[in-house]
């Protein structure tokens, strides 16, 4: 095929009538950029001899939609960017992801979440870090110290550098001083590493698995089974519901034992320090079953550490 210059003059020879509307400003940007015209160059023995005129709108398309991404304006899809591609001779626009749009994609498909609040999603746990140390936060410390030991731990098996089990953090502490702030942060970091996390918020979740009895859509195993398998799991505000002893038995001991078997990561976030959290395992909404807490204690106790958190309540700050 000849140069571009060459075939936009022929094509102008050719239809010598076409007027200096639309057409030729087309045919003039085409012309004047350059990406289009490496491309032509690239590309001479593969392009059709009709690929100007056949492909004249995906280039037009590419160097308008270039034009108005250099100038801050309105695209066709933002967070997407123009390339130019050969398809079967002739070129072809389509559009590809910039960086922040395929963290938000990799975000998105590794990070599930049930019913946790919207500043979640902007937690970050290095920035968590830098103002715990600027702030002399003594009661946050050891808990964001703890959560980075674990990204770490979990970055290096994910890269294949350690084999070992990674137990979670059981994060204890009074209501509104960031423990879910924390864990989302923590998750949002996982996930910019490649690592799927699965984080709900516990009360929720079981009113979810409730609501899917009816539904044929969704089934109860199915939601279960996400939780059982996801390579990291969040349990946030557990011992936060009334437990009943279909929670308790035939949803969360389903989970932990799971997980524990198969050595999966697990952290929970609670108002309930451990022994606390034994005495609300015991006494469910029928009777009080001592030997059935006990048993679900010492997977909670494998799969994790206990961190205290203290502080303020950050929700009455607002």
């Amino acid at each position: 095929m000849q140069p571009l210059n060459q075939v936009i003059a022929d094509l102008q020879q050719q239809y010598p009538n076409v007027s200096n509307g639309r057409f030729q400003q087309a045919i003039q940007m085409i012309q004047k950029d350059q990406e289009v015209q490496q491309f032509f160059a690239d590309h001479q023995d593969q392009l059709q001899p009709d690929a100007l005129t056949v492909g004249m709108m995906d280039l037009f398309e590419f160097v308008v939609q270039k034009k108005k991404m250099a100038t801050n304006q309105p695209i066709l899809y933002p967070g997407y960017h123009p390339t130019l591609g050969l398809e079967k001779g002739y070129p072809h626009v389509s559009y590809e992801a910039d960086p922040a749009t395929r963290a938000k994609e990799q975000r998105d498909r590794l990070l599930k979440k049930v019913a946790l609040p919207k500043s979640v999603a902007q937690a970050n746990l290095k920035q968590i870090q830098q103002e715990t140390l600027a702030n002399g936060d003594k009661g946050r410390a050891q808990p964001v110290a703890e959560s980075i030991n674990l990204l770490r731990a979990l970055q290096a098996k994910q890269a294949g550098k350690q084999e070992a089990y990674v137990p979670g953090l059981y994060l204890a502490g009074d209501f509104g001083i960031g423990k879910t702030y924390l864990m989302g942060a923590l998750a949002n970091a996982l996930v910019a590493s490649g690592i799927e996390v699965l984080m709900v918020h516990w009360p929720s979740f079981l009113d979810q698995l409730k609501a899917s009895f009816n539904k044929k859509d969704q089934s109860t195993e199915t939601l279960i089974d996400q939780a059982k398998q996801a390579q990291v799991l969040i349990i946030d505000d557990i011992g936060a519901d009334t437990l009943s002893a279909w929670s308790r038995d035939a949803v969360l001991a389903v989970i932990l034992e799971y997980r524990m078997q198969n050595e999966l990561t697990t952290c929970f976030t609670s108002n309930l320090g451990l022994p606390g959290l034994e005495t609300y395992l015991a006494e469910s909404k029928e009777m009080t079953e001592k030997n059935k807490a006990k048993r679900l204690m010492q997977r909670v106790l494998f799969l994790s550490k206990e961190v205290y958190m203290t502080g303020e309540n950050r929700r009455l700050q607002r």
